[in-house]
């Protein structure tokens, strides 16, 4: 066949006039925002959730200023029953459901030994558990229309590699990328994507809250902590938002059609497995 005459392959999103539906969750700042402007910039309608009213007023306002489609849903997506509520809330606004990115998400940053099971409780309840049971409900959304989805988690290379500090953090994140597998083998026969994104060192709240605790600890200051980080990475930068954004975008796209049971690093090569 003459190259000039291939075409890439027609996914879900281009197949008819109506517009896709994504879901964002953790989509007030950081990671899930640019996430949430990226895809809306790519022509879908977008649902942003999260816990923080006031930041997700502020990131639904972005969106629709960049005259994307979107809505705002707040909700405690430690609750089952807010995941469940969410999905419902977009279906019913939409009437459909394309994409599920499963972004929310915490950190606690402690030595080994003082974790408590308090601790382990709160970060895998919203860490993996949320994952598992918001891939499901979307799952089971676009089973029921009958057409092709795609399913992006956010984890991150503390689930490849450990974290001495971050212990139940590194544990869900591994967790998160095997659930990724596991959907992606279930979900194949339905035209369901699911992918992993494990980002590295990237610039938000979080990573400065992370070297603020850091720094107390080694005696230095943040901007330290953070240099030495930076150090590390053979790119010699931070990721921004933006770089895990067009990871999710990629995913999301017509062109990943054949792409699924897999975890993406976007580190700078921090880890290159």
């Amino acid at each position: 066949m003459d190259r000039r005459s291939r075409r890439l392959p027609v996914g879900p999103l281009r197949q008819d006039a109506v517009t896709p539906v994504a879901v964002v969750t953790g989509a007030a700042q950081g990671i899930g925002r640019a996430t949430a402007v990226r895809l809306a910039a790519d022509g879908f309608a977008v649902a942003l959730v999260d816990l923080n009213a006031d930041t997700l007023e502020s990131a639904v306002r972005e969106v629709a200023e960049r005259d994307g489609k979107t809505v705002a849903i707040h909700a405690d997506l430690a609750s089952l029953d807010e995941v469940t509520r969410a999905i419902e809330q977009v279906q019913t606004t939409w009437g459909r459901l394309d994409a599920l990115v499963n972004n929310a998400g915490r950190e606690i940053t402690k030595p080994f030994t003082e974790i408590s099971p308090a601790d382990w409780e709160a970060i895998l309840s919203l860490d993996l558990r949320t994952v598992f049971f918001a891939t499901q409900q979307a799952a089971r959304a676009m089973i029921a229309r009958g057409a092709e989805g795609r399913i992006v988690n956010i984890a991150s290379i503390a689930g490849r590699s450990g974290r001495s500090d971050q212990a139940p953090y590194a544990a869900a994140k591994a967790g998160v990328i095997s659930v990724t597998r596991s959907a992606a083998r279930a979900l194949a026969t339905h035209r369901i994507t699911v992918n992993a994104i494990c980002p590295g060192i990237v610039d938000t709240a979080m990573t400065r809250r992370i070297h603020e605790r850091r720094a107390r600890e080694l005696g230095v200051s943040p901007e330290e902590s953070l240099r030495r980080m930076v150090g590390r990475i053979p790119l010699g930068r931070m990721a921004s938002p933006d770089d895990v954004a067009a990871a999710v975008s990629f995913f999301c796209s017509p062109q990943a059609s054949y792409i699924t049971g897999q975890a993406l690093n976007v580190c700078g090569g921090i880890e290159m497995d």
